[in-house]
C-alpha cells in the first residue's frame, strides 16, 4: 500500500467510525432510556436494576472523551447523548400503564 492508498483508506475508516458512533449513540440512548424509565419510582415500584457505572452527565462526558478523534469526531457532545435518552425515557414514563 502506498501513501495515497493509506490516506484514502483512512478517510473510509474515518467515515465508518462516524457511522458507528451514530449507531452506538442510538443504541446507548435506547438502553439508557429504558434503564432510566425502570428506575423511575412510579414504574419500578421498588425494583432495582443494574445500569451504567457513569450515572451522571459529567461521568458520561468523561467516558465519551475516549471516543473522540481529532479529525473524524473531534467533539462529542454529552447533551446529544444524554438528552436523547431523557426524551425517550420521558415518553416511556408518560405512557406507562
Amino acid at each position: 500500500m502506498n501513501g495515497k492508498q493509506l490516506r484514502d483508506e483512512r478517510q473510509e475508516a474515518g467515515a465508518a467510525y462516524v457511522e458507528a458512533l451514530d449507531a452506538f449513540r442510538d443504541a446507548w440512548a435506547r438502553l439508557a432510556a429504558i434503564d432510566r424509565t425502570l428506575s423511575n419510582q412510579n414504574v419500578a415500584q421498588g425494583e432495582a436494576i443494574r445500569s451504567w457505572h457513569f450515572s451522571s452527565r459529567n461521568r458520561l462526558e468523561d467516558g465519551l472523551r475516549a471516543f473522540q478523534h481529532l479529525d473524524f469526531a473531534p467533539r462529542i457532545l454529552v447533551n446529544d447523548w444524554h438528552d436523547h435518552a431523557v426524551q425517550i425515557s420521558d415518553r416511556q414514563i408518560e405512557g406507562f400503564k
